[in-house]
């Protein structure tokens, strides 16, 4: 084994760790530990990175590694000082004000690691603990002075409340929201926890009574507010949709106005609106939290600009409500007098400056962190510009791949951004908002393996740019294709693989977006499902089609040239697996993305266990109602993909497998929402593609294709539905019958055993 340094010697030995720095001659030196401080100089919140309280100590989660890496960021030394295996797949970390504890969130496995670092004498930072938490916790948050640990457990939908003295949990919050994900805790400057707040997001936006689902105003994006002297949920914001994005459409689906055959810039009269949605992160100063957004414009047309939006929202902390001042940071960006113009897909993370009122969003799919003004009198706030530049142009800091977290230090001279995909650390000079430094948090996958491959599909799937090889090992980059002008990524739709939880008027009608980690049989990669809700597509690659429209990008597929984009073919009458690709790092771009769907998404963990009685029960009763007839098998769906494409023309029927198809009692040709992005009848007649059951209660609110059903027991309440399996006869009229196999789905996640269709 070569060792390059003594520093490297002692960490590979286990000798040192945080608290031994490297003189400049390379010799080891004890240096005088850090002043202690005894509180965050402001508001904490969640991120996957953080800083003790003098911001010479940094931590950052290493999701895919399961790892956390701490550096010395002291006097910019940058210099990364252990790597320490926690549990798996960490998701968020804080460190004490002192430095000399951090907690790091443990998504998979369910609990809290408890790191010692102990700077002063120089010892080993070490795993001291693990708590046990709920399912899949998420955002780890300490109060302003480090005395209580708020931790987000996305899918028990709770929030567990931890002493930091003793490292027990002191409470768990029940009904802390849909999916609560990020936190933030207000800062009141006594040292007390007696009147602080904790502000919690729901990660997905719940529906607003009497809308329609399908509508720019259909859901209200939710902050739980919970007072840390009560520990209970005493209040809910919720975040209205905004009336006008900014951006116009040339038709309006469910008021059935189709665009014109030939669309002009005239046509487009049509306002659109766009309501919160994939709440990630939230951030506090003064008396307003602002939230970045993704927000949702599912109304058709179908076109780049009317569907996903790059929202910061406001809330008003006296008030408790919110302050309206929501903006939507594309609108700056189309405003912005220079070209190219790169837009703020999905805003994932922020983080504020302590001594002005400014402020830093994260662009996860764009790669770039944009600066922020905030009006500390109305707290709306602003995208800024970049100063003394001609022609104008908004303020974007480029960072690494897939930005997730943000953290800035005490004297506001330095901001630290984590960046998923390419596992660094990008280091931000606040004094003039250009890159410091980049340093390596964690490995990257041997360059050539099948994790490799999967890597690169990630990459691609989370970025509404994209970066792929010249069609000649001489030529230069090939940039931009994923999307126009980097408006769109498959994760904005489809966030870690999953889902939004938003019904889309698509070209087939109203869907909901299908989560992608069932795609495949996860033991016989070759064995697919049909795709989408009306079995349209056979192959990945036919979502080629979705780049080129829904994204407005050129796409992947190209003619001989290496950069034409070759025409699109139908998704049934030619095969468009196998055809010509853009290359990224030496690999084809659609088999790296195909080798993500494939392998790499994870699905949710399920908050109920496998053993719980009532959940046996319930699976007594589903197997009993012959659900599996539909909902059976590997992927808990019976559909499949069961020719190798193209198809011969009889399986197909109005453009549908329809061989997949079950009607099921869910589709109704009156409601309102059932409307093509066209304004034309929506396929649905031929009944739907089963969806799968991996992970079901996950998604809440949002069922059946057209999201009619908004909650499990809404599912199980459609007669026809629940006796499909059974030819008409119904087995679960009891509601007690119909609760126990709802506790069975609530069970159901990667790790459960399929049930035979055939049983």
């Amino acid at each position: 084994m070569k060792i390059r340094s003594l520093r490297n010697l002692a960490v590979t030995c286990g000798v040192t760790a945080v608290g031994l720095w490297v003189a400049s001659t390379g010799a080891l030196s004890q240096q005088a530990p850090p002043p202690v401080v005894n509180r965050f100089p402001g508001p904490t919140s969640s991120q996957p990175i953080a800083l003790d309280g003098n911001g010479t100590l940094l931590a950052v989660a290493n999701p895919d590694n399961n790892t956390v890496s701490f550096f010395d960021v002291t006097g910019d030394r940058n210099r990364r000082l252990r790597e320490l295996q926690v549990g798996a797949e960490p998701n968020g970390v804080v460190l004490n004000p002192q430095g000399t504890r951090a907690y790091v969130a443990n998504t998979v496995s369910g609990t809290i690691s408890v790191i010692n670092v102990n700077r002063a004498s120089a010892q080993v930072a070490r795993v001291a603990q693990e708590i046990r938490v709920g399912t899949e916790p998420y955002g780890v948050a300490l109060t302003p002075n480090g005395s209580k640990l708020y931790v987000t457990n996305r899918r028990s939908d709770s929030v567990s409340v931890i002493d930091t003295r003793t490292n027990r949990v002191l409470r768990t919050i029940e009904n802390a929201g849909f999916a609560p994900t990020g936190i933030a805790i207000t800062n009141d400057g006594d040292g007390a926890d007696d009147d602080e707040i904790v502000l919690v997001t729901q990660f997905f936006a719940i529906p607003r009574p009497g809308q329609l689902d399908g509508e720019d105003d259909a859901k209200d994006g939710a902050v739980s507010i919970i007072p840390t002297v009560s520990d209970q949920v005493e209040n809910t914001v919720k975040l209205i949709p905004i009336g006008n994005t900014g951006f116009r459409a040339a038709g309006d689906a469910i008021a059935k106005v189709a665009p014109p055959a030939t669309v002009t810039e005239a046509d487009f009269r049509f306002d659109t609106g766009a309501y919160p949605n994939q709440l990630n992160n939230l951030a506090i100063k003064g008396n307003f939290a602002w939230v970045p957004n993704t927000g949702a414009s599912p109304n058709g047309p179908v076109r780049f600009d009317v569907n996903t939006q790059a929202l910061l929202s406001t809330i008003d902390l006296t008030l408790q409500t919110d302050a309206q001042k929501t903006i939507n940071m594309h609108s700056a960006v189309a405003a912005q007098a220079a070209t190219p113009k790169l837009f703020l897909t999905q805003p994932w993370a922020m983080a504020i400056k302590h001594t002005t009122d400014e402020g830093y969003v994260l662009s996860a799919a764009s790669d770039v962190a944009v600066k922020v003004g905030l009006d500390q009198g109305n707290g709306t706030p602003r995208v800024l510009n970049a100063p003394g530049v001609t022609p104008s142009r908004t303020l974007q800091i480029p960072v690494g791949k897939n930005p997730r977290g943000i953290v800035i230090n005490a004297t506001d001279t330095r901001a630290y951004v984590m960046n998923y995909v390419s596992r660094d650390v990008t280091v931000i000079n606040l004094t003039n908002d250009t890159v410091a430094a980049t340093m390596q948090s964690a490995a990257l996958p041997v360059t050539g393996t099948t994790e490799d491959l999967i890597h690169a599909g990630k990459e691609l799937y989370h970025s509404s740019v994209g970066e792929f090889d010249g069609p000649s090992p001489l030529s230069p980059k090939i940039r931009g294709r994923m999307s126009n002008n980097g408006w769109g990524s498959c994760g904005s739709c489809h966030p870690d693989g999953l889902t939004d939880n938003v019904v889309w008027i698509f070209g087939a009608g109203p869907r909901r977006t299908v989560p992608q980690n069932h795609d495949f049989d996860p033991d016989d990669p070759t064995s697919q499902r049909a795709l989408n809700w009306s079995g349209i597509f056979d192959e990945e690659e036919d979502f080629e089609a979705n780049i080129r429209t829904a994204s407005g990008g050129l796409g992947l597929i190209v003619g001989a040239d290496g950069v034409t984009p070759d025409p699109l073919l139908n998704a049934f009458t030619n095969a468009n697996g196998g055809r010509r690709q853009l290359r990224i790092r030496g690999v084809g771009a659609w088999d790296a993305l195909k080798a993500y769907v494939q392998f790499g998404i994870r699905g949710p963990l399920a908050p109920v266990a496998k053993d719980d009685p009532e959940a046996i029960q319930g699976e007594g009763l589903f197997i009993a109602a012959k659900c599996q007839t539909c909902h059976g098998g590997p992927l808990w769906t019976t559909a499949r993909v069961k020719f190798t494409p193209p198809p011969a023309a009889n399986l197909i029927v109005n453009g549908q497998i329809i061989s997949e198809l079950k009607k099921v009692g869910t589709f109704d040709a009156t409601q309102k929402n059932e409307v093509r992005q066209n304004a034309a009848a929506p396929l649905g007649a031929d009944g739907f593609v089963p969806p799968s059951l991996l992970g079901v209660s996950a998604y809440p609110r949002t069922f059946f294709h057209n999201g009619s059903a908004e909650s499990l027991e809404a599912v199980m309440a459609n007669v026809t539905h629940r006796s499909a399996g059974t030819n008409g006869t119904d087995t679960l009229a009891d509601e007690n019958a119909r609760r126990l196999v709802i506790r069975f789905l609530k069970s159901i996640d990667q790790t459960s055993t399929p049930i035979d269709p055939e049983q």
